[in-house]
C-alpha cells in the first residue's frame, strides 16, 4: 500500500491507493483519510444518468445492522442500467464503515446536489464521517499550511486560501474527515467546504456515526 502524507505542524491528510489507508484516521495527528479509487464503470454510469435525470434529491436513512439500502432511491431509480452496481458499491462503503467503528447505528444520506450545500470553509462537529462524491467535483479542503484557526475555542475564522492551495477530494474516491467531536480533536477537525456549482449535479453519499 502507497501511502502519501500532506504534512505540516498540526494535522495530517493520508492519501493511499488501498482501502486500509482509511485506518490511518485512527491516529492522533491524521484528520483525513482518502482511499483513491475508480469504482466500476456501471457504477459510475448510474450515477451521472440518476443526478442528471433528477437534479435535486436528498433522503436518509438510519442503518442498524443490515438495512435495505434500496430504499435510497426512488423506485424509478432501481430500474436504470448500473443500479445494483452502484448499490453493491454504497453496501461494500458502509461495511467498511461498520468495520472501522462498530457504530450502533449509521446515518446515511444522500444527496443530489444542484446548488452548494455548505459554501463556507468549516469543521464538522462529528466524531468521523464519510463522503463519497459518485458524480460531479468533490469536496474542497485545506493542508493545514492555509488553515487559520481561532486563539480561543469559538467559530472558525474565514479561510482566505483560494486557487491552487484548495484541495479537491477526487471523484469516487472514499474520504473520512474527522471532526470536532472526534476525543482529542476539539479544534483540529478537517477544514472543507463543498465546491462551486457546476454545470451538473452532484451526487454524494455521506455517511455519520450516530451511536
Amino acid at each position: 500500500m502507497t501511502l502519501e502524507l500532506n504534512a505540516v505542524a498540526g494535522p495530517l491528510a493520508v492519501h493511499g491507493s488501498k482501502p486500509e489507508c482509511l485506518t490511518e484516521i485512527f491516529r492522533d495527528e491524521v484528520n483525513l483519510s482518502v482511499w483513491q479509487r475508480e469504482p466500476s464503470s456501471d457504477c459510475m454510469a448510474f450515477a451521472r444518468h440518476f443526478a442528471c435525470e433528477i437534479g435535486k434529491f436528498e433522503r436518509f436513512l438510519v442503518q442498524e445492522k443490515d438495512g435495505a439500502i434500496e430504499e435510497l432511491l426512488p423506485a424509478w431509480a432501481l430500474k436504470l442500467p448500473g443500479a445494483e452496481a452502484w448499490l453493491a458499491d454504497v453496501r461494500e462503503v458502509i461495511a467498511m464503515y461498520r468495520c472501522l467503528f462498530e457504530p450502533a447505528a449509521v446515518g446515511v444520506r444522500l444527496h443530489v446536489l444542484a446548488d452548494t450545500m455548505c459554501p463556507r470553509f468549516h469543521t464538522d462537529r462529528v466524531p468521523a464521517r464519510l463522503l463519497v462524491t459518485y458524480f460531479g467535483q468533490g469536496t474542497e479542503w485545506l493542508a493545514e499550511s492555509e488553515v487559520i484557526r481561532a486563539e480561543a475555542p469559538g467559530p472558525l475564522p474565514d479561510q482566505q486560501a483560494t486557487g491552487a492551495q484548495v484541495q479537491v477530494v477526487p471523484t469516487g474516491a472514499v474520504a473520512l474527515l474527522k471532526g470536532e467531536a472526534w476525543i482529542g480533536n476539539e479544534g483540529r477537525g478537517l477544514v472543507h467546504r463543498s465546491p462551486a456549482p457546476g454545470d451538473t449535479p452532484r451526487l454524494v453519499l455521506g455517511l455519520d456515526w450516530l451511536a
